[in-house]
């Protein structure tokens, strides 16, 4: 699995592909990391706990 940010996901994408993994596990979280409170960044985290596990379980 994949973390990347909102700026990064269509890079992400590129990268997966162009390494033979267009259909890469890929969980988005929002932009920027560096310089973001901490709080903000942990509820970033809390938010894409779901997505993460349905890519984990073979949900998309």
């Amino acid at each position: 699995m994949v973390v990347t940010t909102t700026k990064f996901r269509t890079l992400t994408d590129q990268v997966a592909a162009s390494l033979g993994q267009p259909d890469a596990r890929i969980v988005q979280v929002e932009h920027p990391l560096g310089g973001t409170d901490t709080s903000v960044v942990e509820a970033w985290a809390d938010a894409a706990v779901e997505p993460a596990l349905r890519l984990l379980t073979g949900g998309r």
